[in-house]
């Protein structure tokens, strides 16, 4: 897997396929459905930074696909936050054996995480599972879900949003859930893997057009 991180850190193209065999099989199986894609996570990476995000955090990590690859293609520093206690530890082994520093995870509700050392966030869309059933390719059925979680989540995410510091730049993939706040103006966004990558900033900072892929 050395030579996976290798690759990366020298900008040559990695595939989900290359990368996912750090993960325990069941984690990889179900990667194409749940986890961010390699050049999604790359190229979100590139956007927070460039708006100059330094302190950066995946909400609902997952094994930390977003937060490895962003470590190793990027000179931020990356936290996960997942509830989830295995996927946890499987996100901590992959970093682990890809090399990756300048990266942390922590098993945690987003209710009960202190959000506040963070000026970049990325979102994949991490509540959804609450209100969509994924009878096919469920991560597991250990984790209680209903529209009332999901409401509460995506309000707990909103507010950590308000609260951070001026400049904060986010990322969304395939939307946060819910409508971004006032506080925020969406300043690029490209379609790719069937959804929009969006990168928003505050309203109270100017950042340059981000680079095109």
């Amino acid at each position: 897997m050395l030579k996976v991180a290798a690759r990366l850190r020298a900008g040559e193209a990695v595939t989900d396929g290359e990368f996912d065999q750090v993960f325990v099989p069941d984690v990889e199986a179900i990667s194409f459905r749940h986890w961010t894609p390699v050049w999604v996570a790359r190229r979100a990476a590139e956007l927070l930074v460039h708006a100059g995000a330094t302190e950066i955090l995946d909400v609902g990590a997952g094994p930390g696909k977003f937060c490895i690859v962003g470590a190793l293609t990027t000179a931020a520093r990356f936290a996960g936050v997942e509830q989830r206690g295995g996927l946890v530890e499987q996100a901590r082994q992959a970093a682990g054996k890809l090399g990756a520093a300048r990266v942390r995870f922590v098993h945690s509700n987003l209710v009960d995480f202190d959000c506040s050392q963070f000026n970049g966030f990325y979102f994949y869309n991490p509540f959804q599972e609450h209100i969509e059933g994924d009878d096919l390719f469920p991560i597991d059925q250990a984790l209680e879900r209903s529209p009332m979680l999901h409401r509460m989540y995506i309000a707990c995410a909103l507010a950590a949003l308000v609260r951070a510091p001026a400049a904060t730049a986010v990322v969304t993939f395939h939307g946060l859930g819910g409508p971004m706040p006032s506080q925020y103006r969406q300043v690029y966004s490209e379609r790719t893997f069937g959804g929009d990558l969006a990168l928003w900033i505050r309203r109270d900072h100017v950042v340059a057009t981000p680079p095109r892929p």
